[in-house]
């Protein structure tokens, strides 16, 4: 009986070791902070024009941290951009990659026009997990890309 019962075990644990076990890298990484907050302070910093902020939440393989900082800024003094609100309206993760949708609203001036413009826009952006933690890789606008106001502006 007692050679039974070794041969059970053996025979247990041999086939335990055989059944496969998902392994790191089939599960999905576990970054401190989620892709949905990670947008929500990027367009935070983008809102408070904090541009070093905004850039610490995006991942730009051939870009330079002072270059896009510039852009930014000379962006937003060209045409007076101020962001009115956000809100994230969907997230969706995969296995190491999310897609989170906001909508955005910007209060802006052309150049050379008086009058203020407000647009409400749908953005996508993807993120990744490059550096264990969640980057937004790509932004798209999705809705009202060419928007125009129908009063021709406030």
């Amino acid at each position: 009986m007692r050679k039974c019962y070794i041969l059970f075990l053996l025979l247990f644990f041999s086939l335990s070791c055989a059944v496969p076990v998902q392994g790191s890298r089939d599960r999905r990484p576990q970054p401190r902070v989620s892709a949905t907050t990670v947008v929500e302070s990027f367009l935070k910093a983008l809102k408070e024009k904090d541009f070093e902020a905004a850039y610490d939440k995006i991942y730009i393989f051939s870009s330079d941290r002072e270059g896009y900082i510039r852009r930014f800024k000379l962006l937003y003094e060209d045409y007076d951009i101020k962001i009115v609100d956000y809100r994230v309206l969907a997230t969706q993760l995969f296995k190491d990659t999310a897609i989170v949708v906001a909508e955005v609203e910007v209060d802006y001036k052309k150049t050379g026009e008086e009058g203020r413009l407000r647009a409400k826009y749908t953005n996508r952006y993807d993120l990744s997990i490059p550096e264990k933690e969640w980057k937004i890789i790509k932004d798209e606008c999705i809705e009202n890309c060419s928007y125009e106001p129908e009063d021709g502006g406030s």
